[in-house]
């Protein structure tokens, strides 16, 4: 079963701290990278977001953003505390005055940068109960991210297929058309050396080895049992459990070009040429679609 590497995931969810909005996207990347945007609050989660993401997927560019909205019970600790600001103040007010300073500019902006910051494990209490929540939400995100890659995967599963076919009908009307081809370019051959030979005279033996020999390196019939095997393999693959493929696949494609070059650069043959270049073009249309694959 193919899976996409292009999906989308979002997800709310109440936390003992508030409400969380999980959004998680994922495109396209040869290997797996993960950029993550968390509040201030949730920075020192980011490691066990990471291994979470990474337990579910394994290839892609996949950016996870978290929005919190604390709610009445965190905003309430939140709050500085009353008696510490007018402690504060009064300090600072003591020392404005015994510098000559104007106590007016004791305001509150100026005392808040004072207090102590506050903790989140402070105000909800344990962190085992932060991660339970947390995971909830990002692993339910994931999940819709998940479903989106194998929907994705599917239609591609099913857009390559369609095109193999194509590649296996384009192979097999070449592999009809070579012994023609290979047979009128040998006779081509030995019209052009009796041209530049004497009237009359006989090809010699070492002559029409040299003509067998080339005859040998224009056959085309092992690229087309390797380009059948090639396309055998990818449907194989393509019908296994293993959803993550894409690396093997991209290899059986370049190989598949690697076979339909060789063809085109032995064969001088009209024919086989134009079916070449309709090969090239489907075979372009499937690395396009594996390069999306995980």
């Amino acid at each position: 079963m193919l899976v996409s590497m292009t999906g989308f995931g979002r997800f709310f969810c109440n936390a003992p701290f508030g409400k969380l909005v999980v959004e998680i996207q994922s495109v396209n990347r040869k290997y797996l990278e993960i950029s993550i945007s968390l509040p201030k609050e949730l920075n020192r989660f980011e490691m066990e977001i990471r291994k979470w993401v990474q337990e579910l997927i394994s290839r892609g560019q996949v950016n996870v953003r978290l929005f919190l909205t604390p709610n009445d019970a965190m905003l309430d600790q939140l709050l500085p505390d009353a008696n510490l600001l007018k402690r504060l103040k009064k300090s600072w007010v003591k020392l404005a005055k015994a510098s000559g300073t104007d106590p007016k500019d004791i305001n509150l902006p100026f005392l808040l940068q004072y207090l102590p910051p506050v903790s989140l494990v402070e105000i909800v209490g344990s962190e085992e109960e932060q991660i339970s929540a947390l995971r909830e939400c990002i692993e339910a995100a994931l999940q819709g991210v998940v479903e989106m890659k194998k929907r994705e995967g599917h239609a591609m599963a099913i857009d390559i297929g369609q095109r193999l076919g194509e590649l296996e009908r384009l192979i097999s009307r070449v592999e009809k058309a070579a012994p023609d081809a290979v047979a009128r370019q040998r006779q081509k051959l030995r019209e052009r050396i009796q041209e530049v030979l004497a009237p009359g005279a006989e090809l010699d033996e070492r002559l029409l080895r040299e003509i067998a020999l080339f005859a040998e390196r224009v056959d085309i019939s092992e690229e087309i049992i390797r380009f059948h095997s090639h396309i055998s393999q990818f449907r194989e693959v393509l019908k296994g459990k293993n959803a993550q493929v894409g690396r093997k696949l991209d290899f059986l494609v370049q190989e598949m070009g690697r076979e339909i070059n060789t063809i085109g650069s032995k064969s001088a043959d009209a024919a086989i040429s134009r079916f070449i270049v309709d090969g090239k073009s489907e075979l372009e249309k499937v690395r396009e679609q594996i390069q999306n694959i995980e």
